[in-house]
C-alpha cells in the first residue's frame, strides 16, 4: 500500500469549511496532512492516530512565531501555510470531548476578524475582475471575436461568483451553507480562459495580406481566403483608384456576407462572422465607369 497520497481540489475561500469537513474524512481513513495547498495537498499514510483539522486566514502576521505560539497554546499543532494567507492546523482526535473542543475560534469576534480580512480582499478582488469585464466588454464591441467574448465572460462570472463569496463569508448566519460547493464555477472560469486563449493562439498568425494591381483586360478580380475557426473576421480595404469600386465577400454559395465600396482614396473596414471554409473576395469597377490605367487594392483580414 502507498504511504504518499496527493489530492488535487480547489475550494472557494468562503467555504474553507468544506475542506476542513474533507480533511477530517480523510484522517478517519487513515490519511493524514502533510501539506496542505490551494490546489494540491499531500497525505502521508497513518492509520493509528486521528486528527480534527481547522483552517485560519491572516495575510497579516507581524510576529510569526508569536501566532502559531498561540494556538499551540490551545492545543493546535501547526501543519503548513499557503502563499495567499491560509495557514492548516490540527489537534488529535478524543471522540470523549465535545465538538466545542475541536473549534478553532472560541467567540465571536475572533471569527469576524477572519471573515472580515477575507472579505476585504474578496470585495477588492470582485471589484477588479467586473472592472476588467467592462473594459473587455468595451474591446469585444468595438472588435468583436471569440476570444474577447470567451474572456469577457470568464471576467464577469469570477467576479460575481468572488463578490458573492465575499458577502457569504462576511454574512454566515444569513447565506447559511450551501448545500452544493460553488466551486465548479471556477472549472467554468478557467475553461472559458483556456479556450479564449486557445482562440487568440490559433488566431494570432493567421491574418493575411494581399495586393491587386489593376489589370484592363481581365475585371473583376476575385481573391479566396480561408475561415479556420468560427470566429468574428475583420477585412480593413485599401484602395487607391480614379473610379468607383466595390469589394464584396461571398460564400461559395454566392451568398453575400459583407460589401464596401467607394471611389478615390478608400480607407473602409468592416466585420462579419465567418464559419470554416472557404470565401471569395471580389473587386470590380461600377458599372458605367471608366478607370484608368491601373488601381491598387489591398486587404488585410484577420
Amino acid at each position: 500500500m502507498k504511504k504518499i497520497k496527493r489530492r488535487y481540489t480547489m475550494y472557494p475561500a468562503w467555504e474553507y469549511w468544506r475542506e476542513v469537513e474533507d480533511l477530517n474524512r480523510l484522517s478517519d481513513a487513515g490519511w493524514q496532512l502533510k501539506k496542505g495547498g490551494c490546489f494540491r495537498s499531500v497525505f502521508y499514510r497513518d492509520e493509528t492516530a486521528r486528527y480534527r483539522y481547522a483552517l485560519d486566514y491572516n495575510n497579516h502576521i507581524d510576529d510569526p512565531a508569536r501566532y502559531r505560539d498561540t494556538f499551540a497554546e490551545q492545543g493546535w499543532e501547526f501543519v503548513n501555510d499557503t502563499f495567499n494567507g491560509w495557514h492548516f492546523f490540527r489537534k488529535r482526535y478524543d471522540p470523549s470531548l465535545p465538538d466545542e473542543e475541536y473549534e478553532i475560534y472560541t467567540d465571536e469576534q475572533s471569527v469576524q476578524d477572519m471573515a472580515g480580512r477575507w472579505s476585504r480582499l474578496g470585495y477588492t478582488f470582485g471589484a477588479i475582475e467586473l472592472a476588467m469585464t467592462a473594459l473587455n466588454g468595451l474591446m469585444a464591441l468595438r472588435r468583436p471575436s471569440v476570444t474577447g467574448i470567451l474572456i469577457t465572460l470568464a471576467c464577469m462570472m469570477l467576479g460575481i461568483v468572488i463578490l458573492t463569496g465575499a458577502w457569504r463569508i462576511r454574512h454566515p448566519h444569513v447565506a447559511g451553507k450551501p448545500r452544493k460547493s460553488l466551486g465548479w464555477c471556477f472549472s467554468t472560469v478557467f475553461s472559458l480562459l483556456a479556450l479564449g486563449l486557445l482562440f487568440g493562439f490559433l488566431r494570432y498568425y493567421q491574418s493575411s495580406f494581399s495586393e491587386y494591381v489593376y489589370d484592363p483586360s481581365a475585371p473583376p478580380w476575385t481573391w479566396e481566403m480561408s475561415a479556420p475557426l468560427p470566429d468574428f473576421y475583420t477585412m480593413d480595404v485599401e484602395a487607391d483608384t480614379d473610379a468607383v469600386v466595390r469589394i464584396t465577400v461571398t460564400n461559395k454559395k454566392g451568398k453575400v456576407l459583407a460589401m464596401m465600396g467607394g471611389g478615390g482614396d478608400l480607407r473602409a473596414s468592416q466585420t462579419m462572422f465567418l464559419l470554416p471554409g472557404k470565401y471569395d473576395v471580389t473587386v470590380q469597377y461600377a458599372e458605367g465607369t471608366e478607370p484608368g490605367a491601373s488601381g491598387i487594392f489591398r486587404f488585410e483580414v484577420d
